[in-house]
């Protein structure tokens, strides 16, 4: 029977506030942990980077305090290691050799500030508080996109989970225009989430208590959309017998979302920018303007920059929509992503199926990480729902997944905690440099990062992984280092 891999599973952010102190110098760090002893903080030591790995590796660490120069393992590999190993973890330099230069380096390289020594204890303890503040608004933000995605009727459960950079910056973007009154354009491919956004906009907005209203433009003909969105009086048309409400109106105090807008024929369009502009709408058949209070959230997976300058869509009404623009990225542009949709769609999806499953196997995660996506979170949901109803075990299996999926070729490039699939009886020699590939692909090519990973020398790599069966140098200009350095 398959088991879950334990290493799959998401390490989210401290429950309470843990410091790891890394310093060679052991004044240094009971002094320290002395310090932050007194603010109430849960304090672990470590007297070099390796020893401060395996603490990253094993617990959640809110913020790692490190000095910058210590033999073997520098502060400043320690924080690359740190943003490799655990990247909710915020970092914090010491040193005493302090300069612009090297401050703004390590800042470049992610970490939250820097310190000089001597410490003076109100300014090491201020700088960690704020470090552990940006923690808290991490894990606020999870948990009220894990609220939301209970609050989703038309998209899956998990369609607001992600720590990706850019999906991040655009639910910042998101949280900054909900407040306002502005009009959103949200812009992505199908299945990224774009109602799911809109509908965020709106539970976090003071229009909350409102109408949501969604209609989607693409999926009603022409000659019927018009009136869906206005209304008409009776006697507007054939067959209108009695006066009807149009969305607009549903929606008044509330917000509308205009799905797939790009889809609007010209004449909607018109109707569409006179609201923009004065308010007021007009039913079909109706002589009457009508006052409405209706905040509009646009979509489209259209480049309507193009269609504006193809003649298809109106310039002027694109920049009246295009106030603030949101761009939700498509998934295989987060792959890091992956396993926390899953995850979150298998429990769902296990609850609503009544089905006693617990998590992926290695390997289908691996298929399920190196899958482009094509039908980007819609088509992951799709995938996993398929494997919780066919799996026979308590876990999924790559046999259990969609024939794309299991054709996708493990390794190609995920992000975040990467997986590895082995074939049975794969010589111990190739794996050993598959699993160096895979970590030099995780660091972006820098084999002294990789070397610390793997807790080898940095001589290693060069060795297995720069030789073919011959022997000979694959790279002929990259010569191993000299010396040997420890991990």
């Amino acid at each position: 029977m398959s088991r879950r891999f334990p290493g799959t599973r998401y390490k989210g952010p401290a429950v309470e506030p843990f410091i790891l102190i890394v310093d060679d110098e052991r004044s240094n760090l009971d002094s320290l942990q002395k310090i932050f002893a007194r603010e109430g903080w849960k304090v672990a030591t470590a007297e070099s980077g390796p020893q401060a790995l395996e603490v990253l590796r094993r617990e959640r660490v809110s913020v790692v305090v490190t000095d910058l120069m210590m033999p073997g393992m520098s502060g400043e590999e320690l924080l690359r290691a740190a943003r490799a190993v655990s990247p909710e973890t915020e970092v914090v330099l010491m040193t005493a050799y302090g300069t612009v230069e090297t401050a703004v380096a390590a800042m470049k390289e992610g970490a939250y500030d820097f310190i000089t020594k001597p410490v003076k204890r109100h300014a090491i303890v201020k700088s960690v508080r704020r470090a552990l503040e940006k923690a808290t608004l991490v894990a606020e933000n999870r948990a009220l996109r894990a609220r939301l995605a209970g609050l989703a009727r038309t998209e899956p459960a998990g369609g607001l989970i992600g720590n990706a950079p850019g999906f991040r910056a655009a639910l910042d973007t998101l949280r900054q225009a909900a407040p306002t009154s502005a009009t959103v354009l949200l812009q992505g491919e199908s299945g990224t989430g774009k109602e799911l956004a809109a509908r965020l906009l709106h539970d976090l907005s003071p229009r909350s208590a409102g109408a949501f209203v969604p209609i989607h433009c693409a999926a009603i003909p022409e000659t019927i959309l018009e009136s869906e969105l206005f209304g008409y009086e009776r006697g507007a048309f054939t067959g209108a017998a009695a006066r009807k409400e149009g969305r607009f109106e549903r929606a008044h105090g509330g917000t509308l979302f205009l799905d797939e807008v790009g889809e609007m024929s010209p004449a909607v369009q018109v109707k569409l920018l006179r609201f923009l502009q004065d308010g007021v709408v007009e039913r079909l058949g109706g002589t009457q303007p009508i006052q409405v209070d209706v905040r509009v959230v646009a979509a489209t997976n259209k480049d309507l920059d193009s269609e504006v300058k193809a003649g298809r869509f109106r310039e002027d009404l694109f920049y009246r929509l295009n106030v603030v623009a949101v761009r939700l990225p498509p998934l295989r542009e987060r792959r890091e992503d992956v396993p926390l949709l899953a995850s979150a769609f298998l429990r769902r999806l296990a609850d609503e199926n009544r089905k006693t499953v617990s998590g992926f196997t290695p390997a289908a995660l691996a298929a399920l990480e190196a899958h482009d996506w094509p039908g980007n979170v819609r088509e992951l949901m799709h995938a996993v729902e398929r494997a919780v109803v066919l799996t026979r075990s308590d876990a999924v299996d790559v046999a259990d997944l969609p024939e794309p999926v299991r054709q996708a070729r493990p390794g190609g490039s995920p992000g975040g905690a990467a997986a590895l699939t082995i074939p049975i009886g794969t010589p111990l020699e190739e794996i050993e440099r598959m699993v160096i590939r895979e970590t030099l692909r995780h660091t972006r090519g820098d084999k002294s990062l990789a070397a610390r990973l793997l807790g080898v020398a940095s001589r290693t790599i060069y060795r297995k992984l720069d030789r073919d069966e011959s022997g000979r140098l694959v790279e002929p200009g990259a010569e191993p280092p000299d010396e040997e350095q420890g991990p």
